[in-house]
């Protein structure tokens, strides 16, 4: 059992084929480790980018743990984690640019309150648009209104109405139900305990059902808008729009069959993501652009 070091952090990123963003996100990290005592370990999901390089450049104490195919994001990050040892578990997406301090005032959160699960940072689009990384946990009714779905692209390009399923922004650290994985922290003892993300979700919907696991053991998750970060959204990999649809659809509905296994999960939900991922992958996305 890796034994941890109190207040220090361990960060992952995981790969695959994610230059150039790799690089930026890596030079952000490097303004934010001054003084902080932390460890940077990078899992590669079988790239072909060879990015092996760029990282040890800027970071020469880096791990690197290469994969000889791609495994998904959770268990690349489980597999870090169970090598980690840091007090604290920071998962960072590769196209994710940290504001200064983002890292320290996320590590703040925890100080004196043991019942703080999973943190995020408030993240913004390039043209400083904000970005949800907050939302309610997935129901049968908000799910139709989820940033994939095609449903709700129609009616917030209309109406402007707000989405239910995604929180908006917050002015102070205010208690969420789930949070993504685009910039997460929580202790290395927590994830531990919760066994680390669920292997069945190979991309999207992991960071939520580990929320969900959190604060069903008793903790509560916490949105942190001091912590910044930009996300470069979509150009963490080179995985095509399609595909990434399609892995997200999937993860969908795995999810409602492990949280809600009932005759609408398994005969219905799968026929209706499917029409979802048909319209979403043909028509024009309909979002309004930030």
């Amino acid at each position: 059992m890796t034994t941890t070091v109190k207040n220090s952090v361990s960060i992952v990123i995981v790969v695959h084929n994610s230059l150039p963003v790799l690089t930026d996100c890596l030079e952000s990290l490097r303004k934010n480790v001054t003084g902080l005592d932390f460890e940077l370990i990078v899992v590669d999901n079988n790239s072909t980018d060879y990015p092996a390089e760029t990282i040890k450049k800027i970071f020469p104490s880096a791990r690197i743990l290469g994969n000889r195919e791609n495994i998904g994001f959770g268990a690349a990050c489980n597999r870090a984690a169970a090598k980690a040892t840091g007090e604290f578990l920071l998962f960072v997406n590769p196209d994710v640019e940290l504001d200064r301090e983002a890292i320290v005032r996320l590590r703040g959160v925890y100080e004196g309150k043991e019942k703080i699960g999973l943190t995020a940072a408030r993240c913004r689009l390039k043209d400083g648009t904000f970005h949800p990384t907050c939302r309610n946990f997935p129901t049968l009714k908000n799910i139709i209104f989820s940033r994939g779905s095609f449903l709700a692209q129609i009616i917030s390009s209309s109406s402007g109405r707000f989405v239910s399923y995604t929180l908006p922004d917050f002015t102070e650290n205010t208690i969420v139900p789930a949070v993504a994985g685009t910039v997460m922290m929580l202790r290395k003892s927590l994830f531990d305990k919760l066994n680390g993300f669920d292997r069945r979700f190979f991309m999207f919907m992991e960071d939520t059902d580990l929320s969900l696991r959190a604060v069903e053991a008793g903790f509560i998750n916490l949105f942190v808008p001091d912590a910044g970060a930009v996300h470069n959204w979509g150009r963490g990999s080179r995985t095509g729009k399609f595909k990434r649809s399609w892995y997200h659809h999937l993860s969908v509905w795995k999810y409602f069959l492990k949280h809600f296994p009932n005759p609408f999960s398994y005969l219905l939900l799968p026929l209706l993501l499917m029409f979802n991922f048909i319209l979403v992958s043909i028509l024009p996305d309909r979002r309004k652009k930030g």
